[in-house]
């Protein structure tokens, strides 16, 4: 501890005594809660839900502690001299109350984080605030408790800003505060934030169909064309790229050779990049558009509403919103799109900003939106609808000032523009029609608006105001008191949300609405930098506390989970299967089924998923008035709001339970990290929290994995698992039906043979298998007879070992007679063996851990195997040769690195395999 912060403790315990042990018990329960929300709160199944707690060793608090003895430490200096007590000699008291009433502050703010500990019977909603949400909750309230402290700091390092072209004296002020700094430190936060996002999302990229976009890069930097057969028979991608990449069309040009599906306006824009530093190249122009985007964002905002925080307000809004932020730096044309339509936006915004009808609009401006607009399609055939908009609102705005001159300018490119697009179609495909490329395939139908719409705006993983909340504020700026003020601005607003409705109609009637393998609403990303300023506007035109309290909480929601998605697992939870279970959901809550009480709109149907999303909405807006009705009785501070949050997430989630009909709990992911942490830390504190079900476990501390079954009847899959860690496992069942078979296998795939085969009429129905890597998505499969039977069926973990730092198995494949499991990355299962992937580190798991004979079979190339276990060996293969050698796999892992490789496209004429193949390896007969 430092010594000025020795100094103030000791001037504080010379003051009185409750000035000094009101902070020491602040401090000291504060360490306590931090401690309890590091830990993990499970129970031992779902049909004996007793919980158990598993603590870090108890010195791990000084850690917490030191920190907040610093906090505290701050916080009693600035009362010392903000006291007027102080200007007097007298030693200075606290100014956030009695005593008592800051005690009870905080056992109020730390309930949350103390109730799944206690042991008091608690309904699962109470369970919500456990694991990360707890840390979470704790962090809130540390930032709340000592407000004073950060207030202190962030006065050392700037003077108060003034809003009349006063600025402070410091550097960070001036960037801040200025409106004409402002901007330039608005995209330099945003291009700094996406490159660390590049950067920590790298092992995501590229995918979907980012690398389509890239070989049509690659074909204009190399062919100087647009016909991409050749890069994927000559493999070009390889290099961004490491599995197969067939060409991604549906018909063919005239001249019969194969054009993208994809729009080549972004590959046009990305080849400058790309010749120079390759995809990272093409990532860096991505960035650089972003922030072109953000100091338009926060420009826009200024001149509509002459507010700095509104500015920022807007700016943070978009920019920070996960779905424009994922794809900020992602090979997609949404981004790009988003930044050219608000360049039309802020065109439209400064006119209005031109009262004098007769005042000429600046041709540069004019000419730039033009252009921005007709390489919107360009970009994608969906962005006609706003370019066609955006475009006749621009040309009624200057034909109502008679500034034909600025008219004039404003139509020469973006004619010029479509017609070369239009043009492009003929000259291709024969025709002006831009569904050309997509031959007779279509999936645009009315039917789809039922399901898209909701899904689109709600679905809690790809819907965008579930992923962006705070986008609702854009609803404030057609308020009728802003269309009494500002007539001209309320028209452009009114246009921006009637296009934005539009355009999100048309995707809605997209059967594949969500957009694919990418981040939550990658097609709605074009809408969200134009809605900056209206969202800076309805924030400038927030009258009450309780509004603006609002929209701060979900503007810091908005950002929270763009964190969240961009850290953890580098970006791994921005991708969903369509399951209608958000990643994410799953990740912040262990113990509870948060993603079964968010709206679903691939688990759900149309009705029930604006059900549940009105259940939210209304807990909002019942949180609102209850805000409101404070504030009117000046009693709203800003605890309030902290605390209503705290209770409307598990209330909104037991009632969205309750209209399901189904119970709250789903610890198999807890139960997961609890095993996980038991095996990786074994000094951690075992807990007992609430009084063990023995007839269901022999000790209090024994997990039963299980999970609620599909309600569908022709559904065989009797328990699901996302994950388990290596180690050695039972499979258990209560049903005791004649005939009735488990398996034990991962995913969903058909398979032959399994890892676990259990016959459940016999009389002991129990069945030891042991997994020599980390799993995902383990599937317990039953035959007719189990699935049909009545009982349960569960996991129980004799033995988990430390999580090795190898990817997890994604597939079992037989092999000879017994079971391997596979990473899904550099290894293709085939009948009888599988092919390792060339110039690869692969590590597989087998069944034991006992010396083993396979073939290894190179194919037309010279390959080198070289394996890592017990024992450590290599075979250099000429091509096509056989060798048979001998493995000892440690703790049943064998690791492969393959040295050189193959692509059967390529060496054989006529083949369309374009994988990379190293050497075959396979099971003697």
């Amino acid at each position: 501890m430092s010594r000025r912060v020795r100094t103030a403790w000791g001037r504080m315990v010379a003051c009185r005594p409750m000035a000094v042990l009101v902070p020491l018990v602040t401090v000291a329960a504060l360490a306590i809660a931090g401690w309890l929300a590091s830990g993990i709160v499970t129970v031992q199944s779902l049909a004996a839900p007793s919980r158990i707690g598993l603590l870090s060793p108890p010195q791990t608090i000084i850690v917490v502690l030191l920190p907040l003895l610093a906090l505290a430490a701050l916080v009693s200096r600035r009362d010392r001299r903000t006291s007027p007590a102080a200007t007097h000699g007298e030693p200075a008291a606290t100014h956030q109350g009695p005593a008592a009433t800051r005690l009870a502050t905080l056992a109020v703010l730390l309930a949350p984080i103390v109730l799944p500990w206690l042991p008091l019977p608690l309904p699962a909603a109470l369970l919500v605030w456990t694991g990360p949400l707890a840390l979470a909750w704790w962090f809130a309230s540390v930032a709340y408790t000592y407000a004073d402290a950060f207030r202190a700091t962030w006065a050392a390092l700037r003077l108060r800003p003034g809003f009349g072209g006063q600025v402070g004296e410091r550097a960070l002020p001036r960037l801040i505060w200025s409106p004409s700094r402002a901007p330039l430190a608005a995209a330099a936060i945003t291009g700094m934030a996406l490159v660390a996002a590049a950067w920590r999302m790298g092992p995501q990229h590229p995918k979907g169909d980012e690398p389509d976009y890239l070989i049509i890069t690659q074909s204009l930097l190399l062919d100087h064309d647009l016909q991409i057969e050749n890069n994927h028979a000559r493999a070009d991608y390889a290099i961004y790229h490491r599995a197969p990449l067939p060409p991604s069309y549906l018909a063919r040009g005239t001249d019969g050779a194969i054009y993208s599906v994809h729009a080549p306006g972004l590959p046009a824009l990305l080849v400058p990049g790309f010749a120079v530093a390759g995809y990272r190249g093409a990532v860096a122009t991505l960035i650089l558009i972003a922030m072109a985007g953000a100091w338009l964002a926060w420009w826009t905002a200024w001149q509509l509403t002459q507010d700095v925080v509104a500015s920022w307000v807007g700016t943070l809004a978009t920019v920070g919103s996960a779905p424009f932020f994922l794809h900020g730096a992602a090979i997609f044309p949404d981004a790009p799109a988003s930044v050219f339509a608000s360049l039309a936006v802020a065109v439209l915004v400064a006119a209005q900003g031109r009262p004098d009808r007769g005042a000429r609009l600046p041709i540069v401006s004019t000419c730039a939106a033009s252009l921005a607009l007709g390489l919107l399609p360009w970009l994608h055939t969906r962005y006609a609808i706003l370019s066609i908009g955006f475009g006749a609102a621009m040309c009624l705005q200057i034909a109502a000032r008679r500034d034909w001159r600025a008219l004039t300018a404003f139509m020469t490119p973006a004619s010029l523009l479509a017609a070369s697009w239009f043009g492009f179609f003929f000259v291709v495909y024969g025709t002006a029609n831009p569904s050309a490329p997509y031959g007779a395939y279509t999936q645009m139908a009315l039917a789809h608006l039922l399901p898209g719409l909701p899904g689109l705006l709600f679905d809690q993983q790809f819907g965008l105001l579930a992923s962006a909340p705070v986008l609702m504020v854009v609803l404030v700026a057609m308020r009728r008191t802003l269309r009494e003020t500002t007539p001209g601005t309320w028209w452009v607003a009114l246009l921006v949300v009637s296009l934005a409705l539009l355009y999100t109609c048309v995707v809605g009637a997209y059967r594949m609405w969500w957009g694919g393998l990418s981040a939550p609403a990658r097609f709605l990303v074009p809408l969200i930098l134009p809605l900056a300023p209206f969202i800076a506007l309805g924030w400038h035109s927030l009258q009450t506390r309780a509004s603006r309290h609002m929209v701060v909480a979900m503007l810091v929601t908005s950002l929270a989970l763009t964190a969240l998605l961009v850290y953890v697992d580098h970006g791994a939870l921005a991708y969903n299967m369509r399951d209608g279970r958000a990643r994410w959901a799953r990740w912040v809550s262990p113990l509870i089924d948060l993603s079964g009480a968010l709206p679903a709109a691939h688990r759900d149907a149309p009705p029930i998923v604006l059900r549940d999303a009105l259940i939210w909405l209304i807990g909002f807006a019942v949180a609102w008035v209850l805000w409101r009705t404070l504030e009117r009785r000046g009693r709203l501070t800003p605890l309030v709001p902290l605390v209503t949050l705290a209770a409307l997430l598990p209330a909104a989630s037991a009632m969205v339970w309750l209209c399901h009909g189904v119970g709250g709990l789903a610890p198999a992911r807890s139960q997961v990290l609890y095993l996980a942490r038991r095996a990786s830390a074994p000094a951690d504190v075992l807990i007992a929290i609430t009084r063990p079900h023995v007839e269901r476990t022999r000790t209090g501390f024994i997990v039963e994995l299980d999970s609620r079954r599909a309600p569908s009847a022709s559904d065989y899959t009797v328990l699901r698992l996302d994950t388990l860690p290596a180690g050695r496992y039972r499979l258990l069942t209560d049903v005791r039906a004649p005939g009735a078979r488990f398996g034990v296998t991962l995913g969903d795939a058909r398979t032959t043979r399994f890892i676990a085969d259990l016959d459940a009429s016999a009389g002991h129905a129990s069945l030891a298998f042991d997994l020599a890597l980390p799993v995902e998505n383990v599937v317990v499969k039953g035959s007719r007879e189990a699935a049909e039977g009545t009982g349960r069926t569960w996991v129980l973990a004799d033995e988990v070992s430390p999580p090795p730092a190898v990817p997890p198995a994604t597939r079992a494949h037989p092999m000879g007679g017994s079971v391997w499991l596979l990473p899904e990355a550099d290894v293709y299962a085939e009948p009888g063996g599988v092919w390792l992937g060339g110039d690869a580190d692969i590590t597989l798991g087998l069944p034991s851990s006992l010396p083993m004979e396979v073939n290894l079979r190179a194919g037309a190339a010279d390959v080198a195997v070289a394996w890592s276990a017990t024992d450590n060996g290599e075979a250099r293969l000429s091509a096509g040769e056989t060798r048979t050698v001998t493995m000892v796999p440690r703790h049943g892992r064998l690791r492969l690195l393959t040295r050189g490789g193959f692509r059967p496209s390529q060496v054989s004429p006529g083949n369309k395999d374009q994988r990379y193949l190293g050497a075959w390896i396979s099971a003697p007969r």
